[in-house]
């Protein structure tokens, strides 16, 4: 006999207050994030679940004491929000993230699930620099170290001057994140339509999968940041006189760089030239060479200096 009912109507979040077993019925999205579920939990007639959480053994839930019914939207379960066992009954959708359950998941009647092996597992939630949870909202985080979660529905996160290397974990659906830097990111998604987009500079791996329609766009690289001396700069330091300079171009026309045969977005060729320059224009030109090339998998000038200052150095060695 259930000893505690509760009627709610739009979002409901578990945060460790409710006398377990609990039982939530009906609600439109689920999520129970890494850590959520001390016992078991059981999913009863799901339409869509999206578990990073293996499945299978049979949840043992006891007499409920706790049930949460009404016109729920959103329900949330949050690290050490149930102390027990959870029973979740005709939900549309349900997101299980890593670690969610510290006893059985056990998942029947659902429509569709989707699963997917990790080969790296995520950092635990409590190390992560930031996060954010809920419906339509955004963050904004900055130099993060270790990981950066989303949650929900329609959110929209800023990731700037990474330089470290951290995870991303998104949970649920069309969630945007832009991540810009210098970082390494190791990807989690658990859902669908989700999309992450990332700088040129940044290392992207897609760690796990769970879902479906999931999105990670790579800007194209700066064809600017390989050209070290443009040509326009080339003539006006050689302003007056003799000079042998050297420049790069963009080369527009090549698919595949000449150099190293990569396919790449950004490609330049080398131009050297022996001319008499008179206040920056070449009145006569000795000798002309081009036809050297580099792309950014092969030029010094697409990846991060990584060189210590020496203020760095002493730091490091004292």
């Amino acid at each position: 006999m259930t000893s505690h009912s509760t009627t709610y109507s739009g979002d409901v979040t578990l945060n460790g207050d409710e006398q377990p077993p609990v039982k939530l019925v009906a609600p439109e999205n689920v999520y129970v994030k890494s850590g959520a579920v001390d016992g078991d939990l059981k999913i009863l007639n799901a339409e869509y679940v999206y578990t990073n959480t293996a499945a299978g053994e049979t949840a043992d839930i006891g007499p409920i004491e706790t049930e949460v019914s009404g016109t729920i939207e959103d329900g949330y379960i949050e690290p050490g929000g149930a102390s027990g066992d959870v029973l979740v009954v005709d939900a549309e959708d349900v997101f299980i993230e890593h670690d969610a359950v510290d006893g059985h998941l056990q998942i029947l009647g659902d429509e569709q699930r989707f699963r997917d092996e990790s080969d790296t597992a995520p950092l635990p939630r409590t190390q992560y620099d930031d996060s954010l949870t809920g419906w339509d909202r955004e963050l904004d985080v900055t130099g993060p170290d270790t990981g950066v979660s989303v949650t929900g529905g329609r959110n929209a996160a800023r990731i700037k001057n990474s330089t470290s290397e951290f995870d991303l974990y998104l949970t649920g659906w069309n969630n945007s994140v832009r991540v810009d830097g210098h970082g390494s990111l190791r990807l989690h998604f658990v859902g669908s339509n989700n999309t992450v987009e990332v700088s040129a500079y940044t290392n992207v791996t897609v760690a796990t999968e769970t879902g479906h329609d999931n999105t990670v766009r790579t800007d194209d690289f700066p064809v600017e940041d390989l050209i070290q001396t443009s040509q326009s700069a080339a003539y006006r330091e050689a302003f007056i006189g003799r000079k042998k300079i050297t420049y790069q171009v963009p080369a527009m026309d090549e698919d595949y760089c000449p150099n190293c045969g990569a396919i790449a977005d950004a490609i330049v060729e080398r131009h050297r030239e022996d001319a008499f320059f008179f206040f920056g224009y070449p009145i006569y030109q000795f000798e002309a060479h081009g036809g050297s090339y580099e792309c950014e998998e092969c030029s010094a000038y697409a990846h991060p200096d990584v060189r210590l200052s020496e203020a760095e150095r002493k730091d490091l060695f004292n």
